[in-house]
């Protein structure tokens, strides 16, 4: 027996100690394993990989502990989400459009305006509106990602399938704050606060931003509840010497670094320390490519790291408990009664409903789109039975009047100006009234809007009344391009149906509509009918699609237009077409040719007709910083009857010039030329409106 023993253990040491291993793992799996994601902004995707490699090992924490984008990646594992699920999340949700250069926007009521500034009434009065992100929007995609957890959760982040702690910092004495109850989207949001870029989140009597201004890689907070062992996935890395400290993005990127830059923890004997080379990458730069080379750096370091450990935990995955089948009570605090009712309403809460997941994800976001809410915290908590969820709904309402300005200028069309506002809850309702005046050389309209609105099933609709008030002088030119006297126009115009906003910048609207106008040397004319209006907007109001069609009693106007963007390594390249079709028009509803952005060659307003077709694309190139070279080609007709797609009338050009986006809009000089010789050089500062 004893010679069986010692070749035993001499077998053991020749392949490499593989018995002793196993051995020790179950030695060090008695006391609770926590499992500590530290902060780093878009670096801490690559928690997702290191979560990856511990599954596959069959190692899972009794406990999780997070920090900013770590307590956001800790909290989805948390709530029974498979590594792999997490993974094709962070590579499908648009996050880099929430974390890139984001101008103001005005009030959707507004319509397609871009403004240089907004003003909003707040607790302490009217104040500016800062240009950080879309706080709305990432707020509802954080109740979308944390909705199964809250629900299962109801309040206890102790009840997920992994207990939880999502780690903060008190802004008044920068203390860390272990969030475990709650609601857990809140809870996250909290932790992932960033200064600069965020608002605070106001919680229980305290006013919680970024957890890792104050505990990064919280260890300490793992230990404190219990934790004999830690699991600690760091993906911060010392600040770079250099930042462009002129743009509020990379200033706040680098101070991040700064700020997560702390004393870590000692790690004990057993404790597993695990980290991502990141160095770099900025913060708050969430590209695609990006997002998969950290979760691909995170995989490979905790696969390094797991290989080199001497025991690990491995434990079974637990299996969660149902989701509740139907809501309990439902409250609103932090509302009007008559923002209660709504949001209730476009939420679907009514006591004794079946809880359908996938529709109230629809529903959070759609109240994003709102503009009238900045959050809204469900609040779960336990119901009076196993299947029910008891909601506590948190409202932030946006302020309820905002106010915008715009301006544009153009060379030859010199400048413009809009001034709008919006005030929400008129006569105390969910009515919302809008008006907006435009200034102009050549143009000046006033248009006023009431809105509100309404569930219809599982659809949001808004129904609309719109009257537009207009006075213009349409530029004229004979067939060489000489400028002849102005047309003038007026007339009021009106509309009265309903308006969809969907996800994704798309506006709809149906409807009737009427006008009365007067034109030179004709008597005052008027005109009823019905108006359908399908549209996709950017994030920098430039409109992306647009089909639009108008039927009415004296005259019929049809037109589309559309721009699509891709990348050839550093060539942007941006196709763009146009069409127009239109019967007995009025003056100011003709279609010049390109449109507000003209035709290279052609002087602004040129060849205006009831027939348009245009087709063009633009290649711009990055030549210094902000400044990009532009190159358009464009071909296209215009033409007061006749079939659309004739074979005369067209006509070619070209542009060349220099573009950038500032912070008061895209800037442009170019010069443009015809195949018949014209050109004209063409400035414009501002998004045109």
């Amino acid at each position: 027996m004893r010679r069986f023993l010692m070749v035993t253990l001499v077998f053991a040491l020749l392949n490499g100690g593989r018995g002793y291993r196993m051995l020790a793992g179950q030695a060090c799996t008695t006391g609770p394993v926590a499992l500590v994601l530290s902060g780093g902004g878009a670096k801490g995707l690559a928690h997702i990989g290191v979560i990856r490699a511990l599954d596959s090992a069959g190692v899972r924490p009794d406990l999780i502990v997070g920090t900013s984008m770590g307590a956001l990646i800790g909290a989805l594992y948390a709530s029974g989400y498979s590594p792999a699920a997490i993974d094709s999340m962070a590579r499908s949700l648009p996050i880099s459009d929430f974390f890139s250069t984001y101008a103001p926007h005005a009030p959707r009521s507004l319509g397609r305006l871009q403004p240089l500034v907004v003003w909003e009434q707040g607790e302490r009065g009217f104040h500016i509106r800062g240009a950080a992100v879309e706080e709305p929007m990432v707020n509802a995609l954080l109740n979308m990602a944390m909705l199964r957890g809250n629900l299962l959760a109801r309040g206890n982040f102790d009840s997920l399938p992994i207990p939880f702690l999502a780690v903060a910092t008190d802004l008044t004495d920068r203390s860390p704050v272990a969030l475990d109850s709650g609601d857990l989207a809140q809870a996250v949001r909290a932790s992932l606060a960033i200064p600069l870029i965020f608002e605070p989140v106001r919680f229980r009597g305290r006013v919680l931003v970024d957890g890792g201004l104050s505990q990064n890689i919280p260890v300490g907070v793992a230990r404190a509840r219990g934790a004999t062992r830690v699991i600690v996935s760091n993906t911060t890395e010392a600040p770079t010497d250099s930042a462009d400290f002129f743009s509020p993005f990379q200033l706040a990127d680098h101070l991040l670094g700064f700020l997560f830059q702390q004393r870590e923890d000692s790690t004990r004997p057993g404790d597993l320390y695990i980290r991502s080379d990141v160095s770099g990458f900025r913060s708050l730069d969430f590209s695609p490519s990006n997002v998969a080379t950290f979760i691909a750096r995170g995989r490979r370091a905790a696969d390094s790291a797991i290989a080199a450990a001497a025991c690990l935990p491995r434990r079974s995955a637990s299996v969660p408990k149902p989701l509740p089948s139907r809501f309990g009570r439902v409250s609103v605090s932090n509302a009007s009664p008559s923002e209660a009712r709504e949001v209730r309403q476009l939420l679907g809460l009514v006591p004794g409903a079946l809880v359908d997941t996938m529709i109230l994800k629809r529903r959070l976001r759609h109240l994003a789109e709102l503009d009238a809410y900045k959050a809204v915290w469900l609040g779960p908590s336990e119901g009076a039975g196993r299947d029910s969820v008891d909601l506590n709904v948190m409202v932030r309402v946006a302020p309820s009047r905002q106010a915008g300005l715009g301006l544009a200028f153009d060379n030859e069309l010199g400048g413009r100006l809009w001034a709008g506002g919006v005030y929400r809850s008129l006569l105390r309702t969910s009515l919302e009234g809008s008006a907006v005046v435009f200034l102009g050389r050549y143009q000046q309209e006033l248009h006023l809007g009431l809105r509100t609105d309404v569930r219809v099933g599982s659809m949001f609709l808004t129904p609309t009344l719109s009257v537009r008030g207009f006075d213009d002088d349409i530029r004229s030119f004979d067939g060489t391009g000489n400028e002849l006297p102005e047309l003038a126009t007026n007339g009021v115009q009106g509309f009265l149906g309903l308006e969809q906003f969907l996800p994704g910048g798309w506006f709809l609207a149906l409807g009737g509509t009427a006008r009365t106008w007067d034109e030179p040397n004709a008597a005052q004319r008027s005109a009823a009918g019905a108006h359908v209006r399908v549209e996709k907007v950017g994030r920098a109001a430039e409109r992306l699609f647009l089909a639009a069609g108008t039927w009415t009693d004296r005259y019929r106007q049809a037109e589309a237009e559309g721009v699509v963007t891709f990348m050839v390594g550093p060539l942007k390249i941006r196709p763009r077409a146009r069409l127009g079709w239109g019967d007995d028009l009025p003056l100011d509803l003709q279609f010049p040719l390109g449109g507000n952005q003209g035709f290279p060659g052609l002087h602004l307003g040129e060849r205006r007709g009831s027939r348009e077709v245009l087709a063009g694309v633009t290649l711009s190139h990055p030549i210094v910083r902000i400044l990009d070279g532009r190159l358009d080609f464009v071909v296209g007709r215009s033409a007061a009857d006749g079939p659309l797609f004739a074979s005369e009338d067209w006509l070619f050009g070209a542009r060349l010039g220099i573009g950038a986006d500032t912070p008061i809009g895209p800037v442009r000089v170019e010069y443009g030329i015809t195949e018949q010789e014209r050109d004209a050089l063409f400035i414009r500062i501002g998004q045109w409106f």
